[in-house]
Parts: C-alpha cells; structure tokens; sequence
C-alpha cells in the first residue's frame, strides 16, 4: 500500500506538470468549436488539504478521457482538460472562475472538490452561461446557485438519512464525532435528526477539529457514554485517527465512518477492520458496469479506484454525453443535460436527472472494511 501511495504522488506530480502546461492554453480564446480539441475546464485541489482526492480525481478523469479520445473523441474532436489547483478554497476558485468563463475554449467546467468552494463561484458560472459540474458537492444548496449548476453527487440529506437508518437498524445509543466545518456540522445535525426520529439517543456528541492529531479526550467520553455504537462524520485522514485511536481506549463496538479511500485503509491499518460506511459504488456489485471499471482501473493503475476517482471517471463521460446530445458547446452541455434524456454512470447505471439537477432516485449500499478491502455488507443480487 506504501507503494501505491509514493505511485499516487508521482502520478499527481506528473500530473500538476502536465496541467501546468495545459494551463498556459487558458485564456487564449480559442474556440473549441474551431479548434481540434475540445476542453473542460477542472477547478480542484492539486496540493493542500483535499490534495488526495485531486489525485483520485485525476486518475479518473485520465481513465475517462483516453477512452473518449480512443473512441474518436466528440465529433471527431479530442477532448482535453485545464485544470486549475484550487486547493478547495474559495478564495481561489472565484478568480479561476473568472478565467474559465474568459476562455471561450472550455465548454463545460468541472468541479470544485467542496461545496463552499464550487457555490463561491457558481454566480459567475451561471451569468457566463458555463455549466458548474460540481460532481463532489453534496451541499443541497450547490444547485440553487442556477440552472447551470448540476452534479451526480447526492445531496448531504440523502447520505445522512440512509446513514441513519443503516445504523439505526440494530443500534439505539449512539455516541457521534464530526469535524467542525460548514459540512461537518450540517451533516451531523441531518443525521441527529434522523437517528432521533428512528427512535435512537445521542448519548454523546462533539465536533472534532479536521487537521488534530490526538482526539482522545473526546473519545474517551465518546467510549465512557456507552453507546452501542461510535458514528464518526468527516474524511479519510481524521477517520483514520478517530478510529485507531478509540481502539486503543479499547473500544470494541461497532464504527460507523472513515472514508472509502486507499489513504484511510493504510492510515487505519487493522483498527480500520470492521468499520462501516455508506457507499453509492456499490462495492461488491457483480454488474458489469462496476466489474468492467474496476478491472480497467486496477490494469491502469495497479490498485483499486477511490470513489472520487469513479465520481471523476462519470463526471467527465457524463459531460460528454451531454456534448454528444446537444452539441459540443457551452449552450450544446447544457441543453444535453436538460434534455431529460438518462445518462449510463458506473456508479448508478442509467440515471435521469432530477427538477433539482441531482441524479433521481438511486441506491446507495453500506460497506464493511474485511481483511484490509471494503465489501458489501449484505450480499448484492
């Protein structure tokens, strides 16, 4: 796993040196529809705190766009990204905003990886008329920015509910730990309300500061409440913590949380073991569209793909789609996805679009770390 991690940084590495290439394109005013390539433009994390995702992302989006471009691109023309580091901040995303919408060679953007950076700058997206693919922001408010915003993430309200009622099933005393941000705290209050109106008690509540190193003296009331199980709601890196670190209090009861990516499984290690969080990938889903991606991926890259990674891999082929429905432009995009057609993703299968720019109904599925891999917690028909 080291070694994949030390991979995972050179790809990233040759990737940043790429893009910054690519970059020096922005701005040129080319017109994708007069040019040989065509490109979205990817607001998002290279370096900084969510740089881990920004890799996943990128292997994703590479795996994405060398199928597209072998299959003949989009009306005979290759498909290319320029790609922005944002480092998720806000404070960044508005001004590559504003480039974007100046290069009349991007048709569609993509990103950015947390919801208070996209919905920063969804305002000069939408007055551009450039479509905002904020496929990471579970924020429900990401799409009320305008019609231009739309995305395949499910909104932090789905999660948390069907997170709820998976924990509720065979607990009724919950201790909970979230991490002090916008979407740590918003998250936690849909769950709380959820978990209570399944008639569970919180026994135990607290936020966590993302970057600690040492949550013990949380846990340890977390751990001394006596819950029947311990929920934890944040990221792969405080997850790995916050698990490993309640097993050493001894703890021994159920975990829900963590992340289900390759950083929380190695920083984990063993105490990961057992631990349980809500997907929508469907791991261990035996359809083709899951066995065909994953098996691309592992060829690709040697290892299992993160869910952002897959979140990358249909964010870009559902634009393309987009393109191939109503034109490779930046009125072509979004007239595709508004067209009411379905569109295929590897991680719903053929999907429609909601009235609120969301996948319609789909399913999410609860996973359990086994033997350091995550599977399905109930068997898959």
């Amino acid at each position: 796993m080291h070694k994949n991690i030390r991979r995972l940084t050179a790809v990233a590495v040759a990737s940043i040196t790429l893009l910054s290439a690519c970059g020096a394109d922005s701005g040129s005013g080319s017109s994708g529809s007069d040019s040989d390539t065509i490109y979205f433009g990817v607001s998002g994390p290279q370096t900084g705190a969510s740089a881990e995702q920004g890799t996943y992302w990128q292997e994703g989006f590479d795996l994405a766009l060398e199928e597209v471009n072998a299959a003949g691109g989009i009306d005979g023309k290759q498909l290319a990204l320029k790609w922005e580091d944002s480092q998720s901040d806000p404070k960044q995303s508005v001004p590559i905003a504003q480039k974007f919408v100046a290069d009349d060679s991007i048709i569609a953007e993509l990103g950015d990886f947390s919801s208070g950076a996209s919905m920063a700058a969804s305002a000069t997206y939408q007055q551009a008329g450039l479509v905002q693919f904020g496929f990471t922001n579970s924020n429900p408010q990401f799409t009320d920015g305008g019609d231009h915003m739309w995305t395949t993430s499910l909104t932090q309200e789905y999660y948390q509910k069907l997170s709820a009622d998976e924990v509720t099933k065979d607990h009724t005393k919950l201790s909970i730990v979230y991490i002090q941000s916008d979407w740590g705290k918003s998250s936690f209050d849909l769950f709380k309300a959820e978990a209570e109106a399944q008639g569970a008690e919180i026994v135990y509540e607290s936020a966590i500061q993302p970057d600690s190193e040492d949550y013990r003296p949380v846990l340890i009331k977390a751990r001394d409440a006596e819950p029947d199980a311990i929920v934890h709601i944040g990221y792969a890196a405080d997850g790995a913590r916050v698990v490993r670190q309640v097993r050493e209090l001894g703890y021994e009861g159920t975990f829900y949380g963590g992340q289900n990516t390759p950083e929380f499984l190695e920083s984990a290690g063993e105490a990961a073991e057992g631990t349980i969080i809500n997907e929508n990938l469907l791991v261990g889903n035996t359809a083709p569209r899951v066995t065909d991606f994953y098996a691309k991926f592992e060829d690709k890259y040697g290892h299992e793909p993160s869910t952002f990674s897959a979140y990358a891999y249909d964010a870009l082929n559902v634009l393309v789609q987009a393109a191939q429905k109503g034109g490779a432009t930046r009125e072509g995009i979004y007239e595709g996805l508004a067209s009411g057609d379905s569109f295929d993703s590897v991680q719903f299968g053929e999907f429609t679009f909601a009235d609120n720019r969301r996948p319609n109904d789909v399913p999410t599925v609860p996973v359990v770390v086994q033997d350091g891999a995550y599977v399905a917690l109930y068997p898959q028909s």
